[in-house]
């Protein structure tokens, strides 16, 4: 499930050609078997994303010198948080996939959104950690954060339309569906801190 270089370029070539809208985008991933297992090995990317939501949920003190990842349960929540996210629309998915005949498609499916997911988490924690880092103002964050899931949703919306066959506004739906299940992830997690 190790990720390799080669994995991570292709992948991240493959979501900026979904982004712009580029023919053949989806020929950049892996969408073997081995490709389905090391698309949730991408997980590791979103570090820096966990680490930024670790400050953000410390607080300006946690910046000062004390160790963000400590064996407590604000580092297990959101350590826990983003695995789940990972995990969640995978989960439903199968359900999904299977009751609209779509099964034939679920492994690109996950693939795909997979990486964005990880493109996701990586551009929206630019802004907490701006505002972490007291680089920018709350206000700011929430614009600049919006800015990037508007972005986000687009390429999601792009890869559920090829990956499933879906019409535009079939795509939209279920990405939209998509985003609420990672968000009530994301909720959930965050009220056991």
């Amino acid at each position: 499930m190790l990720v390799s270089a080669d994995d991570i370029t292709r992948s991240l070539r493959g979501t900026a050609g979904l982004l712009n809208h580029k023919p053949g985008a989806l020929r950049c991933f892996d969408c073997s078997e081995r490709g389905f297992w090391r698309s949730f090995g991408a997980i590791v990317l979103a570090a820096p994303a966990a680490v930024t939501a670790l400050a953000l949920e410390r607080g300006p003190a946690a910046l000062d010198g004390a160790p963000l990842l400590r064996a407590d349960h604000v580092t297990l929540a959101v350590l826990g948080g983003v695995l789940a996210c990972f995990l969640a629309v995978p989960v439903a998915m199968i359900g999904i996939a299977r009751r609209l005949r779509l099964t034939a498609f679920y492994v690109p499916f996950v693939v795909v959104t997979n990486w964005i997911l990880v493109v996701a988490f990586l551009a929206l924690s630019v802004p907490g950690l701006l505002l972490a880092l007291d680089l920018s103002t709350p206000g700011l964050a929430v614009l600049q954060a919006g800015a990037f899931t508007v972005v986000v949703l687009r390429v999601h919306a792009t890869a559920v339309r090829e990956t499933l066959g879906l019409s535009g506004p079939a795509a939209a739906l279920t990405t939209l569906a998509c985003a609420g299940i990672v968000a009530m992830v994301a909720g959930g997690a965050h009220a056991l801190i």
